[in-house]
């Protein structure tokens, strides 16, 4: 069985991030041949300044100088709360591992690494939309359902 490491990602990672964004979001995302070089373009120019500018953090987890997995954190802020002076929280998205490489624990790695990354920067808060798949990983580290959150999507309505 191979050994695997987590790391980090840089700008020098931006091409495997995509890659593995581009798996992700032709299961979920709605990626098609019509819109993917679009897509593709836009990512690479969000990564560009995103990553090295903190506004975007992704972990990628690598087997053998392969990186089969990945998690992304989005840190934002809101007024200070009464039992959240600092405001900082994360939405946590790009959990992905190619399915080679389910039911190894990269996800939880991944998640454990990200979690620490957040706790250390002082984030109050982390939020999540998980797949079914995902959840049972989720409901382990602690995640519970917010049911108080709803969406608007312009357009829709």
């Amino acid at each position: 069985m191979s050994t695997w490491s987590i790391r980090k990602a840089g700008a020098a990672d931006i091409e495997d991030v995509i890659r593995l964004r581009r798996e992700l979001m032709s299961i979920f995302g709605g990626l098609t041949e019509a819109n993917a070089a679009a897509w593709e373009a836009a990512t690479r120019r969000y990564l560009r300044t995103a990553l090295p500018e903190g506004r975007f953090h992704v972990w990628l987890a690598s087997v053998e100088g392969e990186a089969v997995a990945c998690s992304g954190l989005s840190p934002f802020e809101r007024p200070p709360a009464a039992n959240h002076l600092s405001g900082l929280e994360g939405y946590i998205l790009n959990m992905y591992t190619a399915p080679a490489w389910r039911g190894r624990g990269l996800s939880r790695a991944l998640m454990k690494e990200l979690m620490a990354f957040a706790r250390e920067a002082g984030m109050g808060r982390l939020w999540l939309h998980a797949s079914e798949d995902g959840r049972p990983l989720y409901d382990k580290l602690g995640f519970a359902p917010n049911p108080m959150a709803l969406e608007w999507k312009p357009g829709e309505s």
